[in-house]
């Protein structure tokens, strides 16, 4: 036993601390772990009876970006004094930086604790034994930095000539030599080409998931630790369709160095956290033309832009994908006051009714909003302008409908047959492999014949999705094509039908519009609308403003009138039958009842329906005439009897003293009589009764 452990290191504990850099090492390093554990023998035969073993840091690494919690506890028990030595196999094994290694230095010196290796034992109060021990450390980590140095130096070497040495994204496979070349799959391939073309047609990757999602095609994904070559097939997320839309390998570029961890530190020590996305220019490798794509680099470029452009920023350039509310312009319009761009804000019933809004710096306090305008004129207005200059192009967009409509239906039973072709496949496999089995071994014959009627089910499910899809479609006939040509002249009908998609609408008003510069005075009655077109062309454009407290859901006029004059003559109730009768609606396109009657009179100052005692209504007169209200009706249709109606459908009104008149009570004592006198004709002069 060295001279250099006595008595009170003995009386106290001897701490064998255990530790491997990764969990490969773990798993695979297994004579390095028992080396190192190996230490609790020696620490017992220099005549250690306390021996504790710190193994809580396994698959970390020492070099001081991870927190170590047995390098914690082992640091607690030097300061405690309950070490009296500490075993390691070597420095670097208790750390792999001179701050952790002097640290511990330090503190085996201030406990008297001895560090104890392979090689010798050492008291750090030993001027020798201390510089041994720092050079020991010193030397461990220069060593471990060299060969990280050269390791990375050939990996990096290696990449910026074109080698993959990772996982290769699903869609490709790494030949024996490195390479990427596309893989043979015709079902894999067919279903990557289609997660770019629908995202060129719908110009959103979360409109081309729905689209995927609702019609239940599924997408390749690779296994990992498979390089590629095992594919699992799922209904596509959101998350991972952009992560196919921005890998460089899809469009034949090889690409290294792409993201960077972000570094704080935290408590004196280096932290990793979550990695960001690099600029293009800043990428360690690009090689172009690499190996086969699915694009080209230059879609590539123009989807990388897009996925930007559908990003949406108040203060940015681009204008956001285009999404289902009914404000056409949005991120397209911007503010001539302070530069920003138009917000959309939805209000009124049920928040349906948008308005672009330019809220100012609403960093500062106090600040007001430049300006706010409503949506539907302004809509209206740049609409009539766009289809007005894109009215040639409408007949080739016609023509170009139904390609399209037979384009999209071919991709999908072109993805569902080859769907079918691999269920097939694996429902013969399963059939020869049930086949091979010997039929007395009902344990494997049974999981043989379960996983064969697995695959006929789906073999049964795809072909009944194919023919639900019946027949392909056949090209247009002539007639068809005259119809379809006739509607493309038109294009102002194709946009105003019911079902042109909102987004197809603001993606047209996107491609031909670069931006709209709203200029708006607040004693101006005119909204000056500056149309920025894609070609370069600058337009102006004035558009009416809505006079103070006027909108658009207001009354009509006429209907305002025809309340005034009727709530003489009748109540809420009556009233609003009449107006229903009429077919007029309120500024909600809903139909009239007495209590939006009400509304109306008490909003335009309308008085009430208040009785007079001067005259009567029909029914009233025919009551105190004593007859029937066909006979006032006729004497008021022959002009016997003087009457007033407002408006068709609205109650006659007579003056009571007409109805003493020589000729309304001749009508009257003949009808009591059982006699009717001859008509009288209008503008016709009449005989004197007698």
């Amino acid at each position: 036993m060295s001279e250099k452990i006595r008595g009170e290191h003995l009386q106290r504990g001897a701490y064998v601390y255990v530790r491997q850099s990764t969990p490969y090492q773990v798993r695979n390093h297994l004579e390095g772990k028992e080396r190192q554990y190996a230490l609790a023998e020696r620490a017992k035969q220099l005549g250690f009876s306390k021996v504790i073993v710190i193994d809580e840091d396994l698959g970390r690494s020492g070099s001081g970006t991870q927190e170590r919690v047995g390098f914690g506890r082992l640091l607690a028990s030097v300061c405690q004094g309950l070490a009296g030595a500490v075993f390691a196999l070597e420095a670097s094994r208790l750390a792999r930086n001179n701050r952790d290694w002097h640290h511990l230095v330090d503190l085996c010196a201030l406990a008297e604790t001895l560090l104890i290796d392979t090689d010798g034992i050492y008291d750090p109060r030993s001027l020798n034994d201390r510089l041994l021990l720092g050079l020991k450390g010193s030397m461990a980590e220069f060593e471990l930095g060299l060969l990280r140095q050269r390791a990375r130096a050939a990996f990096e070497q290696k990449v910026r000539r074109g080698f993959t040495l990772w996982e290769v994204p699903v869609g490709f496979i790494r030949t024996e030599e490195g390479r990427l070349e596309k893989t043979p799959d015709r079902q894999v391939q067919q279903a990557i080409a289609t997660v770019f073309q629908k995202f060129h047609q719908l110009g959103s990757a979360r409109q081309a998931t729905i689209w995927f999602r609702e019609e239940q095609i599924s997408l390749p994904h690779v296994k990992g630790g498979t390089a590629g070559k095992e594919v699992i097939w799922a209904l596509p997320s959101s998350g991972r369709l952009l992560q196919m839309l921005r890998n460089p390998c899809y469009g034949g570029a090889f690409a290294y160095g792409k993201t960077a961890p972000r570094t704080v530190i935290e408590d004196g020590r280096a932290r990793h956290q979550s990695r960001y996305r690099k600029q293009q220019n800043e990428w360690k490798v690009l090689l172009v033309d690499h190996h086969p794509g699915y694009i080209s680099w230059e879609e590539y470029l123009e989807n990388q832009r897009r996925l930007e452009a559908n990003v949406a920023w108040a203060d940015g350039e681009s204008s956001g994908a285009a999404k289902a509310g009914t404000a056409l312009l949005s991120g397209l319009l911007r503010c001539g006051r302070c530069g920003r761009k138009l917000q959309v804000v939805y209000s009124g019933n049920g928040g349906r009714v948008p308005r672009y809004s330019c809220r100012g710096d609403r960093g500062n306090r106090g600040s007001g909003p430049c300006l706010t305008i409503g949506s539907l004129r302004v809509d209206r207005a740049v609409v009539h302008n766009v289809l007005a200059a894109i009215q040639p192009a409408g007949i080739e967009a016609a023509v170009r409908v139904s390609q399209c409509a037979q384009a999209e239906d071919e991709e999908k039973r072109q993805a569902l047959e080859l769907a079918l072709e691999r269920a097939r496949y694996e429902a013969n496999r399963a059939r020869r492999q049930f086949d091979a089995v010997e039929p007395e071994n009902r344990l494997v014959a049974g999981e043989l014949e379960a996983r064969w009627n697995h695959a006929l089910e789906q073999v049964a499910a795809l072909e009944m999705r194919i023919a639900a899809m019946g027949e392909r479609s056949t090209p247009l006939n002539d007639q068809q094509r005259t119809e379809l040509m006739a509607l493309g002249d038109d294009v102002r009908t194709v946009w105003e039908h019911p079902d042109a998609p909102v987004q197809l609408k603001k993606r047209i008003l996107r491609t031909v519009l670069h931006e709209i510069i709203v200029q708006t005075e607040r004693e101006s009655r005119t909204h000056r609308l500056i149309l920025h077109w894609a070609g370069g062309v600058h337009t102006e454009l004035s558009v009416e403003r809505n006079p103070s407290g006027q909108h658009r859901r207001q009354a009509e006029r006429t209907v305002i009138d025809l309340v005034s004059e009727l709530a003489k003559v009748c109540p809420d109730k009556a009233i609003a039958a009449i107006l229903n009768r009429l077919g007029y609606k309120t500024g909600q396109d809903k139909n009239w009842n007495a209590s939006r009657v009400a509304g109306l009179r008490g909003y335009h100052h309308v008085e009430p329906f208040q009785k007079q005692d001067g005259w009567v209504t029909r029914e009233q007169a025919a009551e105190e005439l004593k007859v029937s209200n066909t006979v006032v009706r006729r004497l008021i249709r022959e002009r016997t009897l003087p009457a007033t109606q407002v408006v068709q459908c609205a109650p006659w009104v007579i003056d009571r003293k007409d109805l003493t008149l020589p000729a309304v009570q001749a009508e009257v004592q003949a009808v009591r009589n059982g006699r009717r006198l001859p008509p009288i004709v209008p503008d016709q002069a009449q005989l004197p009764l007698e």
